[in-house]
This record gives structure tokens, C-alpha cells and sequence, in this order.
């Protein structure tokens, strides 16, 4: 069953969303997509216009706890912002709501931890933010805290052997932010099992990180409602359980063998200026979920095994809308039915 439900999320991507799952949606507008129910009732959800740029090339103030305090892993962050969402409830700090994705966090070959990969040269390209030839190395012991900043061994990182290299992009338009990571293998073995960490924190936008849900069958939760949840826990992604079970993030971290039937997480609230949801989702997802205690939506990107000399690319996406919970439901499928709304709308 789990096998077939992935199908069928291909499948949609390819024949159309129409046709399987007999609903009616169409685009509205540049920003907007509606979606009528079996009842006969639209919903309208309206995404908003927003702006992706490097942390190291962003001019957008940013809290003190993602300046210095990065060290140097700021070459991964990418800044996220709403047009208009400038400000909403809950400033911390007195300073604007941003969201910073990381593109990627950390990666993991063979179920060990690689830890964070660094060295991503930013540069803008047609309206894209882009970087090559990122190079790979499990750098695990490499990091350490110095005066409250995590800093990396320089001396004890150049002494591992580069096994690979990255390529990043991610651009943005009224449709949400839309990310690609591409690894490729140049050492002389497979790397087994290799998934990707995408952190998209919340932090300076608390009102909506602190309300995270995950669809289970037809029902939406709260991460707070979740069997055996805690602050810190993911979920296997729809149809990759068995994948999901050959990762570490069981020991890492508080994990559920409770399957998703969406591939990624909601968060929404309601807010000065109405309802508010940010989805942080992939459909190369093999699990998702969130941390409290920043609070951050994560995704893990599954890439599988990837022979010498292989290249794999897998996206993401971030969207923010002017929606409650309720409305962005009835359009779940569509938007995670392999993107085929944002392809119609020119975004991929």
C-alpha cells in the first residue's frame, strides 16, 4: 500500500489531478488558487509574493541569533520574506518576520551523519540564486562551540577527503519559494542511503512555526496531538516508510513509525491581518517534521543510493498563504500532486 500511494502521487503529476481525484481546481489570478469541494463550496486560498536570498548576500535585518551566532555555517541560509507580511503579531525583538531555510542543513550517507556541509558561493543568475561545486565531506567532529558560535576545525576539515560536490538554486515568485539540491558522487564508492536536511525556521515568525500539523489518513493534527510526539520528531513521508526506517533519525532524534499522507508540514494561525499558513513540503520527502524548540518545519529529502560519478537532484518548496487550515486541505493533493499548479503558473 505504501508503494501505491507513491505511485499515485506520481501518477498525478502525469495524467492530472482532475482526473484522480475528482475535484475541480484552477488558478486565479498571479496569486491565488480555488479549489471547489464535492459540496459545491470554494475555498480561495491566496499564496503570497515572496523573496528568497542568501543570508550572506541579504541586506533584510535578521535577529542577533542568526548574526555572528551562525559562525560558519551562514553560507547554507537562505533569508525568506512575504510581500506585506513585513510585520504581523509576535515581532521578537522589534525586528521583521523573515523565515531562514537552510539549504541543505546536513547530510547523511551509509546512516552517519555527515554533519553541516559549508562552502556554497552564492551567485544570482536570471532571477535565481545559485551555487556550484559545493564540496562534500562527512565532517563529523569537525564542529565545535566557541564563544557561543558554532565554528568549524578549518585544520581538521581539510584533512577529509572531498567525496562529492553540491549545487544548490532557489527562487521565488507569487507562488512560494522553490528550491534544488543536486549531489554528485566523485569517490570510488556508492553512497547508500543518502538523504538531505532542510531546516526552515520559524523563529523570527513564531505566530505561525509554533502551530505545526501533519495529515495522517484524511485528518489533520497538531504535532501536539501526535501519538508519542515531543518537541523534537519526525514522521516517515507517504510510502517511505522502509526508507524512513533505514535512517539514523531514529537515534538522533524522537521518531514515529506513524506513515504521513502529505509530504511535508503546515503551520498556520490566525493574526492581526487574518489567517496565516506557511507549508514546507517535498515530494521527495522520505520524512518531516518539526523542532518546538526554535521552532523549525523540516523536511529530509531522500536522494537513495548514488553510484561514482552520479548525479541526483530532488526540490522543495515553501509556500505562505492568506489561508486557515481548512483551505489549504482542500487543495493538499493538488499542490503536492508533483507540483502540477506551479508548472501550470510557470514557476518550475
Amino acid at each position: 500500500m505504501n508503494t501505491n500511494r507513491r505511485s499515485l502521487l506520481s501518477a498525478a503529476g502525469s495524467v492530472g489531478l482532475l482526473s484522480l481525484f475528482g475535484s475541480k481546481p484552477g488558478l486565479v489570478g498571479s496569486g491565488e488558487l480555488v479549489h471547489k469541494g464535492k459540496d459545491g463550496s470554494k475555498g480561495v486560498m491566496e499564496l503570497c509574493k515572496v523573496k528568497a536570498e542568501p543570508f550572506v548576500r541579504c541586506c533584510y535585518p535578521t535577529h542577533a541569533r542568526f548574526g555572528d551566532g551562525l559562525g560558519s555555517i551562514s553560507s547554507q541560509v537562505v533569508v525568506i520574506t512575504a510581500e506585506g507580511l513585513e510585520r504581523i503579531d509576535w515581532d521578537v525583538g522589534g525586528e521583521k518576520t523573515c523565515w531562514l531555510l537552510r539549504l541543505p542543513e546536513q547530510l547523511f550517507i551509509k546512516g552517519q551523519r555527515c554533519h553541516y556541509q559549508i562552502g556554497m558561493d552564492w551567485q544570482l543568475r536570471d532571477g535565481v540564486w545559485c551555487y556550484e561545486n559545493c564540496p562534500v565531506r562527512n565532517l563529523r567532529g569537525c564542529w565545535k562551540y566557541a564563544d557561543g558560535k558554532l565554528e568549524l576545525d578549518a585544520a581538521s576539515a581539510r584533512q577529509r577527503p572531498i567525496l562529492g560536490t553540491l549545487a544548490g538554486s532557489i527562487h521565488a515568485d507569487s507562488r512560494g519559494a522553490h528550491y534544488t539540491l543536486t549531489a554528485r558522487n566523485t569517490s570510488d564508492e556508492v553512497w547508500r542511503g543518502v538523504f538531505f536536511w532542510f531546516c526552515l525556521n520559524h523563529y523570527q515568525s513564531r505566530i505561525t512555526g509554533y502551530r505545526p500539523h501533519f495529515r495522517v489518513g484524511s485528518s489533520w493534527l497538531p504535532a501536539q496531538e501526535m501519538r508519542s510526539a515531543t518537541v523534537h520528531t519526525y514522521y516517515p513521508a507517504p510510502g517511505m516508510v522502509e526508507e524512513y526506517a533505514a535512517t539514523d533519525l531514529n537515534d538522533l532524534f524522537q521518531a514515529s513509525h506513524t506513515e504521513l499522507s502529505f509530504p511535508g508540514v503546515v503551520c498556520w494561525n490566525h493574526t492581526a491581518k487574518g489567517p496565516l499558513l506557511v507549508c514546507h513540503y517535498s515530494k521527495d520527502a522520505v520524512a518531516v517534521g518539526s523542532n518546538q524548540n526554535w521552532p523549525c518545519t523540516d523536511t529530509h529529502l531522500w536522494f537513495g543510493d548514488i553510484a561514482p560519478g552520479e548525479q541526483k537532484s530532488k526540490t522543495g518548496h515553501v509556500l505562505i498563504a492568506k489561508a486557515d487550515l481548512k483551505t489549504f486541505a482542500e487543495q493538499a493533493d493538488l499542490i503536492a500532486g508533483k507540483d502540477s499548479y506551479l508548472r501550470k503558473a510557470g514557476s518550475l
